[in-house]
């Protein structure tokens, strides 16, 4: 599995820019996924209309993107970008994943638990994309 990301709109004129996330799931159905940025140097930036670095969003929509088993295709999100102040920034995508197949276990496991057992528990899996640059500045008058 891996997650990727490349920019397809905004420019260095702008605070907004565009990404699109590409997520290979080596063919296992995906229950959850989330959505982060993680700055790595300058300005500030929001994502998905005013979320915090550091905050998940679910980028889907369960209702729209869900087929009949209410499995969501993950493969390809997009996601809005802003910076704050102008400047250059660096970041990474994060997405935060469960598999169909740890949530079936996971629901396995407690269904199976007996009084006094021990609860099991189901941690996310935690990918990053490479670094990405964004830029906003002004252009000069000639």
């Amino acid at each position: 599995m891996d997650l990727k990301a490349r920019k397809i709109s905004g420019s260095s004129f702008t605070a907004e820019d565009k990404l699109e996330v590409s997520f290979n799931s080596d063919g296992q159905d995906i229950s959850i996924m989330t959505h982060t940025i993680e700055l790595i140097s300058g300005a500030n930036v929001i994502h998905g209309g005013g979320a915090a670095v550091g905050e998940h969003l679910h980028y889907k929509n369960t209702r729209y993107d869900a087929n009949f088993d209410g499995i969501i295709d993950y493969s390809t999100v997009v996601m809005s970008l802003s910076q704050l102040v102008k400047g250059t920034s660096v970041i990474k995508v994060v997405c935060s994943l469960i598999t169909q197949a740890e949530k079936e276990e996971f629901e396995a496991a407690i269904e199976a638990l007996e009084d006094g057992g021990e609860y099991p528990t189901l941690e996310r899996t935690v990918f990053k994309t490479g670094e990405i640059t964004l830029e906003w500045a002004d252009d000069t008058f000639v």
